[in-house]
């Protein structure tokens, strides 16, 4: 690119200052993208497992749920669950949760 001081024009000069000016835009716009995508991609890094844990956890909680309203509906799966839990407290492993 031409110096201005090199340049005679003054209406030429006035355009390369101007190209100049919008190129440093560009560029710190482009610095301030390239951060800002670096900073997403690590909270999304860093947020994703604590995410995959929570919704599995979830999907348990519903199954865990379903189970024991279908258990509360049939007498055989709750004797089951009796046997279960007194066999557990028997071996004096308790269960977990309740």
């Amino acid at each position: 690119m031409a110096s201005i001081a090199n340049t005679a024009n003054p209406s030429l000069q006035y355009l390369m200052v101007r190209a100049e000016l919008a190129q440093q835009s560009f560029e710190q716009v482009e610095f301030t993208i390239e951060l800002l995508t670096r900073l997403v991609k690590s909270i999304v890094a860093a947020v994703r497992p604590a995410f995959k844990r929570w919704a599995a956890a979830h999907r348990q909680a519903v199954q865990d749920r379903m189970f024991c309203e279908l258990a509360l509906t049939d007498h055989r799966l709750m004797a089951d669950l009796y046997a279960i839990k007194d066999y557990a407290e028997s071996r004096g492993d308790g269960l977990r949760g309740g």
